[in-house]
């Protein structure tokens, strides 16, 4: 899944929130990661609403909203990462498991026959 930039800027929010489900969270990481504007719209928004959520709950505001945004980034791509390898394997095995269950059957088959 690849997103382009209109679709990043609708997801902005969607982002920020932890909306996305791994597939679009990897896909938008992706694509900021590589367009410049599209990051500094994710920057603007981000500082905007962590700024306020901070502010809402009393707490002093961080001076590296990018450090924090870069660290949020790095890790929820890991974790977007890491679920698509999961559901591979899970893939994997249930493919694996037909197959077998299908070999079984048809050598059960076979000896019916004869």
């Amino acid at each position: 899944m690849n997103m382009n930039c209109q679709e990043v800027q609708s997801n902005i929010m969607n982002y920020i929130n932890h909306h996305l489900n791994h597939e679009q969270t990897k896909a938008f990481i992706e694509h900021i990661r590589t367009c410049p504007d599209c990051q500094d719209e994710l920057e603007i928004n981000y500082i905007v609403m962590i700024g306020l959520q901070q502010l809402d709950e009393g707490e002093i505001l961080s001076v590296d909203f990018r450090k924090k945004l870069k660290e949020d980034i790095d890790r929820r791509y890991e974790e977007a990462r890491k679920e698509e390898e999961r559901n591979h394997s899970v893939r994997v095995m249930v493919i694996a498991f037909l197959l077998s269950l299908f070999l079984w059957l048809l050598g059960k088959g076979i000896a019916f026959i004869m």
